[in-house]
């Protein structure tokens, strides 16, 4: 349950078995409280890179009686159930099911365990740990080491912590038997640092530093929170400002005033407190003041479910603010893309001198993702001029519709960043012809965009059979199928991280070639695929579309192949 320390549980089991050489995915499953209800933290094992769940697993630790209820039909045939509740009372169907699928069901007595071992009740959950690795046939010092390298400036009683591991871990319960029902995958030894395991929102962090932002804003909202999160823990030893305002309106604006004077700045939020951003977006747009929103998305209209994923707001991102004025849409998938696209992101914006709006999922934001090697950084483009002549216009009308822009100085002369309709040098207008003019102008900036941006990258196999187009977290399900088919399937993957402006000269190849297409995206409509529609009149006729707030488990993508 929520307050059990399950997320602080998972995260030490994933350091450990990454340390221990092994390849690591986890995820999060929690309530809308701060106490109680049922919260899971999933790890998978593998030892080739995988970046997605599976629906099942091979050892369950409930710590309640709910949690038990919950997750027991997850549980693989041969798998073990690990349990620290006497009055847990199974029914008979569940006392079937366990003996239909020959699962090991366990008790072990971790909260009498951690109190004979020195600890408190609380560390009753690293009793549960000291005996899950012992199950998987780790050494224990592993554990050990990471566990006491997390809490080392806590006020925590250390000691205790080991000897609670080492309680767990060499408690008469166990059976060498449950060992053999558990596939450890073999080990692998990364590199010299042994790889890298951070969540999309660490991600995000890193390379905000790294793309030289110096202020970041926000109003917290799941599941964005956590890279405010990041950036105030961060904010001393990297000189950023972190500030938190008084909700979403405030903390947009803050953003695109501190772009105006120069400040690479970024405002993170989800759904409803992006609605609340329109308006300034739609400023930025006609004032052609350069901004970043990292939009999270998570599953439902209004509150929805706060703390469970999807995918459905790609067409706001689309659509938001009134008027018509040039927007980027951006779409990360995992951790390393959440690295790179938020530094392109801010090059963009500065370069174009537009809003961009970067999204996420919480899948992405929350989950932790291993990856040997972190991305190369990104050089910074900011577009700005240096030499500013007394009769510069600052929306000079271009070619390319990019105008000069600088930063206001003793230097360099103000300007005017108007929101009315303008002229060149940024006064009021309301003429037909130079409204049509400055209009068109800021449209050509995204023909000029669009012939910098990739096409959508095509994954899997030179010459599939079948296709799956998407974007966001669902890539990573699918490449991981893929791998699971790759001896019986041709399958492929085309994957958009640029969605507007949209390019279509791959797809309309795969099109031609009538490849057999299957759109795949967690909303409930298919937006990409109605983006595409509205864009070169194609409509799939095959969908894979998933909406309860779940991610795509590998199962969802092999069932489909198989049915």
């Amino acid at each position: 349950a929520s307050g059990q320390g399950i997320n602080t549980i998972g995260v030490l089991l994933v350091r450990a078995l990454k340390k221990d050489g092994q390849r690591v995915f986890a995820y999060r499953e929690y309530p809308s409280l701060i106490k109680g209800g049922v919260a899971s933290y999933q790890v998978d094992i593998s030892n080739k890179e995988i970046n997605s769940s599976s629906r099942y697993c091979n050892i369950l630790l409930a710590f309640t009686p709910n949690s038990l209820n919950e997750y027991l039909k997850d549980v693989k045939e041969n798998g073990i159930i690990v349990y620290d509740q006497k009055d847990i009372n199974l029914t008979d169907e569940q006392k079937l099911y366990i003996e239909k699928k020959n699962i090991s069901s366990i008790f072990l007595d971790s909260e009498n365990i951690a109190l004979e071992a020195g600890g408190i009740k609380i560390m009753s959950n690293v009793v549960m740990l000291g005996f899950l690795w012992r199950i998987l046939g780790l050494e224990v010092q592993t554990l050990i080491d990471v566990v006491l390298k997390h809490f080392e400036n806590k006020n925590v009683d250390l000691r205790a912590e080991e000897n609670c591991i080492k309680a767990g871990y060499t408690s008469a319960t166990f059976r060498p038997e449950y060992a053999k029902k558990v596939n450890t995958p073999k080990r692998e030894i990364f590199s010299s640092n042994n790889g890298y395991v951070m969540t999309g929102n660490h991600a995000i962090g890193l390379g905000a530093v790294s793309g030289g932002v110096r202020a970041y804003y926000a109003y917290p909202m799941t599941p964005s929170t956590s890279i405010f999160k990041y950036m105030g823990e961060n904010a001393e030893e990297t000189g950023i400002l972190v500030k938190q305002a008084e909700n979403e309106i405030t903390a947009v604006q803050m953003a695109m005033g501190s772009m105006y004077m120069g400040t690479r700045a970024l405002v993170g939020t989800s759904g409803g407190g992006f609605d609340l951003m329109s308006e300034t977006i739609s400023c930025t747009g006609i004032s052609e003041t350069p901004l970043v929103v990292i939009l999270s998305q998570r599953t439902g209209a209004a509150t929805g479910l706060p703390t469970w994923t999807g995918a459905s707001d790609l067409n706001v991102a689309l659509k938001a603010s009134h008027g018509e004025f040039p927007r980027v849409v951006m779409a990360t998938s995992d951790a390393r893309s959440s690295y790179t696209l938020i530094q392109k992101a801010l090059n963009i914006a500065e370069v174009y001198q537009l809003p961009v709006i970067l999204l996420m999922e919480k899948q992405i934001s929350e989950s932790i993702f291993n990856f040997k090697e972190m991305p190369k950084v990104e050089k910074i483009e900011r577009g700005l001029i240096e030499t500013v002549e007394e009769d510069m216009q600052r929306y000079r009308i271009t070619d390319i519709g990019i105008s000069p822009r600088w930063i206001p100085s003793k230097e360099k002369k103000p300007y005017l960043a108007n929101s009315d309709e303008h002229s060149e040098n940024g006064s009021s207008i309301e003429s037909s012809e130079e409204t049509i003019a400055m209009a068109n102008k800021r449209l050509r900036k995204l023909e000029t965009l669009a012939k910098e941006l990739p096409e959508p990258t095509l994954y899997g196999d030179k010459n599939p059979d079948l296709i799956f187009v998407g974007w966001g977290s669902v890539k990573n399900a699918v490449l991981d199928a893929i791998e699971v088919e790759k001896d019986s399937r041709k399958v492929g993957y085309l994957h958009y991280e640029y969605i507007s402006p949209l390019k279509t000269e791959g797809l309309e190849e795969l099109i031609a070639e009538s490849k057999r297409l299957v759109l795949v995206e967690n909303n409930q409509t298919g937006q990409l695929g109605n983006y595409i529609k509205e864009n070169i009149g194609y409509e799939f006729k095959e969908k894979l579309l998933k909406y309860d707030g779940r991610p795509f488990f590998v199962e969802d993508i092999l069932d489909f192949l198989k049915n």
